[in-house]
């Protein structure tokens, strides 16, 4: 319990900052006012800030007093384009934009969990390094950074995280061994046929009704060509075409995501819905090209380091607070991108901020009336701090 105390001692100013950033929320790849306070904050505990020119994000480092591993601790900073609804006194200024997924939580409680193990660098036997990760809502933010030379310095030996969790009660967390979200792939596909008069449909390749064809028979990919025991959802949200209502298009785009358990399932619904698109439109006369846009990996934590945290959450929550029998989630976070490039090694786990009395705090993610609540901010400042500080232990 020594390390809540700590997180005690330092909440009230972690609370601030954290009311700050939820203030002044800013959409991926638009962080630059709240990298500038993390940087600052950061700066002012003794952290070494890495220049490693990201536009926006932000990595730092706490040399540990005597050599050893290199392990990656990393929240995201980004905010949703959601109008937000919860009546804070704290709540969102900026208008249409609002952290409606906890990210603020998630950035405070990393700095928290900064000033705590910069106090104590002198027990780690390694370093640390922080991941302040911008775009994780765009899903492309992780790839960004490891693409500008994230990992330079040296691969950690594992990356370790927390997501806000408004379905499981303040001050407990869920791990899940192995798989635990859904991989996610941004699909777009082009499909074009042969425009015209909406009065002479005969004279043309209607694009519009290839679409609301081809979108039933990809349906058919998870109902009838899928193995039941492998989770698949596509869904497409975006349909875009036409000018006016008596005027045939050339062209309809659609857009969608496709999520996943397993890689391969990944790979071959990919190809499944670029060859569907294909037959499909041209037996109509028209045709289909698809183009993946992003993606990111299913989010697997590996045995060890879930043993570690689970062990680390009984000392920091005490007995009981850790729920290990969580389904794996459909939804998906590109720290996975992170994991992966650390061969696997590490765990995102899920924080509680369901709290009793406030019923906003349980409405879920996303949502523009749910709270998430302060009280939050200590068992994550303490469970990151604890687990660095036993991971980076002589006597492990």
């Amino acid at each position: 319990m020594e390390i809540l105390n700590e997180a005690r001692a330092v909440y009230s100013e972690i609370q601030a900052v954290r009311h700050q950033l939820h203030r002044c929320p800013e959409l991926g790849h638009r962080e630059v006012e709240t990298t500038r306070l993390i940087r600052a904050c950061l700066e002012e505990y003794g952290a070494e800030v890495l220049d490693y020119g990201f536009p926006t994000g932000l990595a730092a480092r706490i040399r540990g007093g005597h050599p050893g591993k290199l392990l990656a601790l990393r929240e995201d900073i980004d905010a949703l384009p959601i109008l937000e609804n919860t009546g804070l006194p704290f709540a969102s200024q900026t208008p249409g934009v609002c952290h409606a997924c906890g990210h603020d939580v998630h950035t405070a409680a990393l700095l928290g969990c900064a000033k705590l193990l910069a106090r104590r660098r002198e027990e780690l036997w390694g370093d640390v390094l922080l991941i302040f990760q911008c775009g994780e809502e765009t899903f492309d933010g992780a790839a960004a950074m490891l693409s500008r030379g994230l990992f330079r310095d040296g691969t950690p030996h594992a990356v370790v995280g927390f997501h806000c969790a408004p379905d499981l009660p303040l001050g407990t967390i869920s791990i899940r061994e192995g798989i635990a979200n859904a991989s996610c792939d941004s699909i777009r596909l082009e499909v074009t046929g042969k425009g015209g008069h909406g009065a002479h449909p005969e004279l043309c390749v209607d694009p519009v009704v290839l679409s609301a064809g081809l979108l039933m028979q990809l349906q058919t990919l998870v109902s009838r060509n899928n193995n039941p025991a492998d989770p698949v959802v596509l869904t497409f949200g975006e349909i875009h075409g036409g000018t006016a209502p008596n005027i045939i298009p050339n062209t309809v785009t659609l857009r969608g995501t496709l999520r996943t358990l397993d890689n391969d399932v990944r790979r071959r619904h990919l190809e499944a819905i670029a060859q569907i698109g294909e037959d499909f439109c041209r037996t109509f006369g028209g045709s289909c090209t698809a183009a993946v846009e992003l993606g990111v990996p299913p989010l697997v934590n590996d045995p060890e380091s879930c043993r570690l945290l689970h062990r680390a959450a009984d000392r920091v929550l005490g007995p009981d607070c850790v729920e290990t029998g969580r389904a794996p989630s459909m939804g998906s976070d590109d720290f996975s991108c992170l994991l992966e490039e650390c061969g696997n090694r590490g765990v995102q786990f899920q924080l509680g901020t369901a709290q009793e009395g406030l019923p906003q705090s349980g409405l879920g993610l996303h949502v523009a009336e749910n709270i998430f609540p302060d009280e939050a901010l200590l068992p994550g400042i303490a469970l990151l701090t604890q687990f660095a500080l036993d991971d980076l232990s002589p006597n492990r």
